[in-house]
């Protein structure tokens, strides 16, 4: 058993020297910051020289071609208003040599890269000596003038063994106070002295510090020590704290006032005349032109147009429609054709003589598609801009104006480029949002008064823009990032653009003069389809329910979207009229789709899903593939700062 224990020690006489030595070894080889040597100069006119010497523990991990120093571009003044600094870069040494260096910009400072891609750092201890100029670094209070200086940075990715660092004041001045901070940012550790006399004084900490830890200094010196900024100066100053609010905002006003002239001149629309109601179309519009002028332009990508115009078609005598639940027929008569709408006529020629079909199903979906493509193009052909003018003159200047505010914004502001991309949140709510808004207000709006509609319309554009601010989610992490990096400008800009944009793509166009008289004649024939069956009987002159009535104006309540509130006014008539012996027996003859004995849900259900059918046999597009000074402070306070790591 002695034996054992005697070799079981000497095993481990042999091996423990091994061990602690790895042990020791790699402890040895963490890579860390073993000093941190700071030699700052305070210049009579506020120019602050900074000398960083940075002494590091290289082991080939973080720290392969070398280490990077980032350095804010921005500080909190006397005011607590965020101000940006000069940066001008003078040097950088390693081991007592030039360097080769980068840099780069990153969010709210600059990086500057120490090193080179292209060599890899030998291990072990290196010195790297940075020397920069830096502005503005002076805090001017009522009674004294404030240095407040974050020495380290908290943004170091490793621990630091020991900071030193030593002021230079201005010839004749004499630091009347002075405090420091240790920790994480906000702390306010006091792991530290101070040392040296009142014209440079001198801080070292007493503990090393961890990583994300930093030294934060502050020196107080008499009032007038450091030369405030003259007026020019001060006035250039504010031009550059402020560029992105001053292009953003006179931009914003500028393409807002742009959209608002133009408008005015061109995009109001006419006075609309007093609605009644009427039972049938204003100076014998067709169906399809009825839709056309309703609508500014074809609803559904015309399908109801094209609907209402072969039920028109079909009363008149001129085709048959045969519904087989799954597809249409449309067949033509052999009645001549006589003197017919632009868009009628051009159906009936593509159908071709007597006893011509067009079968609407997907079989045929390219030969629908087709047809449809030419009855559009006949009408708007004959008819564009003479009821209503799109205006696309002025709205492509207001985009031009638009793109060249957001140029200048991004060209001569001071535009973070790391924020791009939370560019895409303004950009989808400024969409989303004005669209959402014209359409909310014209449906709020119609019918209405035209200044009770523009309300609506702005009303809801204010609740939108309220709803892009106090949007959760997404948008307040946006606000957030937007206020802390001081790019607010740009992305309340950026999206107040965009909505105006937006809105005014729809606002800008408008009726023309005999557009509205019309719109106003078709408001009354959509009244007179809509009308309870009462209000109606109470209406001068108006014609009796008949089929033949009921026929006639079918077309224009399809094209207008109210087929199903005319079918069943006629469905009532039938069942009283005659004792309800009507109903049993009417049977259009240019339909053949089963009984009518519920008209409602038959010849309505019919027209209403007409233009379903029709849109459903289209081919899908064919895919692409392709893929003071302060009583209270905190560590990281104050100007400088930033951080730093291995490459």
């Amino acid at each position: 058993m002695t034996g054992f224990r005697r070799a079981i020690l000497l095993i481990l006489a042999v091996l423990l020297p091994g061990l602690l030595g790895l042990i020791a070894e790699s402890a040895g080889a963490a890579e860390y910051i073993d000093s941190y040597r700071s030699e700052i100069d305070i210049a009579r006119d506020g120019q602050v020289t900074v000398t960083e010497i940075i002494t590091v523990n290289a082991e080939g991990r973080d720290i392969r071609h070398g280490i990077f120093r980032d350095f804010p571009l921005y500080m909190m003044d006397d005011k607590g208003r965020r101000q940006k600094v000069g940066f001008e870069l003078l040097s950088v040494l390693r081991d007592g040599e030039e360097e080769d260096f980068h840099t780069e910009s990153v969010t709210g400072g600059t990086r500057i890269y120490m090193g080179s891609a292209e060599t890899l750092l030998d291990p072990g201890r290196h010195t790297y000596e940075l020397t920069y100029r830096t502005d503005r670094q002076i805090r001017f209070f009522d009674d004294h003038d404030e240095f407040y200086w974050n020495v380290t940075g908290n943004g170091w990715l490793f621990r630091i063994r020991e900071v030193t660092v030593v002021v230079t004041l201005p010839d004749g001045v004499r630091a009347s106070n002075t405090r420091f901070f240790t920790g994480p940012e906000g702390a306010t550790g006091k792991d530290a002295r101070s040392f040296g006399g009142v014209t440079s004084p001198g801080f070292v900490t007493t503990q090393p510090l961890g990583a994300q830890e930093g030294l934060t200094i502050v020196i107080a010196m008499p009032k007038g020590s450091i030369d405030q900024p003259s007026a020019y100066q001060a006035r250039a100053y504010l031009l550059r704290d402020n560029i992105n609010l001053i292009i953003g905002g006179s931009g914003l006003a500028l393409v807002a006032l742009y959209y608002l002239w133009f408008w005015c001149r061109v995009g109001r629309d006419p006075a609309r005349g007093t609605v009644v109601p009427r039972w049938d179309a204003p100076d014998g519009l067709s169906p399809a032109l009825v839709n056309y002028i309703d609508n500014k332009g074809f609803s559904g990508e015309g399908w109801d147009a094209l609907s209402a115009s072969f039920i028109d078609l079909a009363v008149k005598g001129y085709v048959t429609l045969e519904d087989l639940e799954n597809r249409i027929t449309v067949r033509r008569t052999d009645k001549a054709a006589g003197k017919l709408p632009t868009g009628q006529a051009a159906l009936l020629s593509q159908l071709g003589g007597e006893g011509n079909e067009l079968i609407i199903d997907k079989e045929n979906g390219e030969r629908v598609q087709k047809v449809a493509a030419n009855f559009r193009s006949a009408i708007e052909k004959e008819h564009r801009g003479k009821y209503y003018r799109g205006n696309i003159g002025p709205i492509i200047g207001g985009l031009v104006l638009s793109l060249l505010v957001i140029a200048a914004l991004f060209g001569f502001g001071d535009f973070d480029t790391d924020l791009a991309g939370f560019l895409i949140g303004p950009v989808f709510f400024g969409v989303f949002f004005g669209s959402m808004a014209v359409r909310l207000g014209k449906r709020a709006g119609a019918g209405r008064s035209l200044l009770r509609r523009i309300l609506s319309v702005l009303i809801f554009a204010t609740i939108a823009l309220v709803g892009l601010v106090v949007l959760g989610g997404f948008v307040l992490v946006l606000l957030v990032e937007a206020v802390d990096s001081g790019q607010w400008p740009v992305f309340a800009a950026l999206a107040g653009i965009v909505l105006i944009n937006a809105v005014f793509f729809f606002l800008m166009g408008a009726p023309t003069p005999l557009g509205a008289k019309l719109m106003d004649g078709i408001e009354g024939l959509r009244l007179y389809l809509t009308v309870a069956e009462k209000d109606r009987l109470n209406m001068a002159s108006a014609p009796t329910m008949s089929p033949q009535h009921f026929e006639t104006l079918l077309p224009y309540a399809v094209a207008l979207g109210v087929e199903k509130p005319w079918s069943e006014t006629f469905e009532t008539w039938l069942a009283t009229a005659a004792a309800g012996a009507g109903a049993s027996t009417y049977q259009p003859g240019w339909y053949h789709g089963g009984s009518f004995g519920n008209l409602g849900g038959s010849i309505g259900g019919f027209s209403s899903s007409m233009a379903s059918t029709i849109a459903s046999t289209i081919p899908a597009p064919k895919s692409s593939s392709s893929s003071g000074f302060s009583s209270s402070g905190s560590s990281g306070g104050g100007g400088g700062g930033g951080g730093g790591g291995g490459w």
